[in-house]
């Protein structure tokens, strides 16, 4: 598919955040942010669902929550801070920030907090993004998640917007806008906010198209954003869902909407795909660019919502596709199965191959809702690499050596990805895990049957905070 390009405006920043000092006693510790755990069912000062991030240091554990570490935001229950999270050098001092998601704050209204350099002295102080303050525009409403997805690179935070009502009198509702948001000096520079209509976006502009769903950001010659809209109705066919990729989206953009209707992408756009659920990339100059997108409502055969994963390529004028999986496909682990998600969520990186010389595109792919066995929805990850010859055999679970052995149904294992600490391993969420979550970073080879351990987290446990939902989002620094 051949792109188009659009030019638009930015959003001057009229009013900049005033910086909050920043807490003494999270800074003292001097963490080296090696991945970040989200648990947004946290209860925070006695408020249910208030939400908490859990930063690993290496060796400890520093949380992250409204009211403290300088964010000027106080716990409250529903505030789900944490449902998103993000690790970027946003100031390019080479420390890596956190951008965290509380899509539940005001009445589902949400907000977004950059922390920069989190336990780290010298660093900026915090600032907080809501809509209509500090040079952010619209106006906060009930509803518009802001936050349920966020995503950063050098000196941009992206911030999805899924609830936003749009058109005459706002009558499509939860159609959806994305904001990008240029930040320097540990302040908001300016604002361009995204939209189907506004930027005359491939797609159209319709209720519950919820555009931002799912972002990822990066920058292979140019900074580029890939943004998920999966209630895009396709024809007729509700909530099949679309994916865009847009090149340098502060000032001008360069526009291509792909979908499973578009020219060479196998499947076909279908009620209910959910076609970017989910959305990743790697950005690697040695190495073309590789876009992922889950469809975790796909039906493989007689199978409800088994999934798929869709891997394009994308030279910054056309994207093609480079490989298409679910369980169903040949050397893939495991059957397509009734609610397995498979492409529930995505996470891409570059690392040595397991099979071939050299470094290779690698996809993680989760399948939450998989069943292992008697254990419903325990979950599993699969590993694909995405080379000259692809490799689709990877796979991991709870029960997998190294990963302390204890699968649990309901687990939801593969519910959030990232790949890091460094580009060799992959962190892998299970918010269900025993009723309070686990996370664990598994070294990528162990995907392809290499004896390997992997940290293992469970939420109370071996010096682990207590949790919730521990595990819900993940994050971490591929270059840490």
């Amino acid at each position: 598919m051949t792109r188009r390009r659009r030019i638009v405006g930015v959003v001057a920043a009229a009013v900049l955040v005033a910086p909050v000092p920043i807490g003494t006693a999270e800074a003292a510790e001097n963490c080296e942010l090696r991945a970040a755990v989200g648990d947004p069912a946290a209860t925070v000062d006695g408020q249910a669902g208030a939400g908490v991030v859990q930063v690993w240091c290496g060796d400890r554990w520093l949380p992250v929550r409204q009211g403290s570490a300088g964010l000027g935001d106080s716990p409250e229950a529903g505030d789900r801070f944490g449902a998103s999270v993000s690790v970027a050098d946003i100031d390019r001092n080479g420390a890596a920030d956190l951008i965290i998601g509380a899509p539940g704050e005001d009445e589902g209204a949400g907000a977004v907090h950059v922390v920069f350099g989190p336990g780290r002295e010298g660093q900026p102080a915090p600032i907080t993004l809501r809509q209509g303050a500090g040079g952010v525009p619209d106006r906060s409403e009930a509803g518009d998640g802001y936050g349920s997805a966020v995503a950063g690179m050098s000196g941009t935070v992206l911030v999805g917007a899924p609830g936003e009502d749009l058109g005459d009198a706002e009558a499509k509702a939860d159609a959806g806008a994305v904001h990008v948001v240029s930040v320097g000096g540990g302040r908001v520079g300016g604002v361009t906010e995204l939209t189907q209509d506004r930027q005359d976006f491939d797609g159209t502009v319709e209720a519950g198209d919820r555009f931002g769903a799912s972002l990822a950001a990066g920058s292979f010659d140019k900074p580029t954003a890939v943004i998920g809209v999966p209630g895009e109705d396709v024809a007729d066919k509700k909530d099949a869902g679309m994916v865009h990729i847009v090149e340098d989206p502060v000032v001008a953009i360069e526009e291509m909407g792909i979908g499973q209707d578009s020219a060479g992408v196998s499947g076909a756009a279908e009620p209910g795909d959910r076609f970017g659920a989910s959305v990743t990339a790697a950005w690697d100059p040695a190495l073309p660019v590789r876009v992922a997108a889950g469809a975790p409502g796909e039906d493989i055969g007689d199978a409800s919502d088994a999934g798929m994963v869709t891997v394009l390529g994308y030279d910054g004028r056309q994207a093609t596709e480079v490989l298409a999986v679910h369980q169903d496909t040949p050397g893939v682990p495991g059957a397509g199965e009734d609610g397995d998600g498979f492409g529930a969520s995505v996470a891409a990186g570059v690392i040595e191959s397991a099979s071939l010389p050299g470094p290779e595109v690698s996809v993680a792919i989760g399948a939450p809702g998989e069943d292992l066995g008697d254990l419903a929805d325990a979950g599993r990850v699969h590993g694909v690499q995405v080379g000259s010859v692809p490799r689709v055999d990877g796979s991991v679970s709870q029960e997998t050596d190294g990963l302390g052995g204890e699968p649990r149904a309901g687990a939801r294992f593969g519910a959030a990805l990232a790949f890091g600490p460094g580009a060799a391993r992959v962190v892998v969420g299970a918010p269900g895990h025993a009723g309070q979550g686990a996370a664990h970073a598994i070294p990528w080879r162990a995907l392809f049957g290499t004896t390997a351990v992997a940290d293992n987290w469970f939420a109370g446990r071996d010096g682990v905070p207590d949790g919730s939902a521990f595990g819900s989002s993940v994050a971490s620094d591929p270059t840490g």
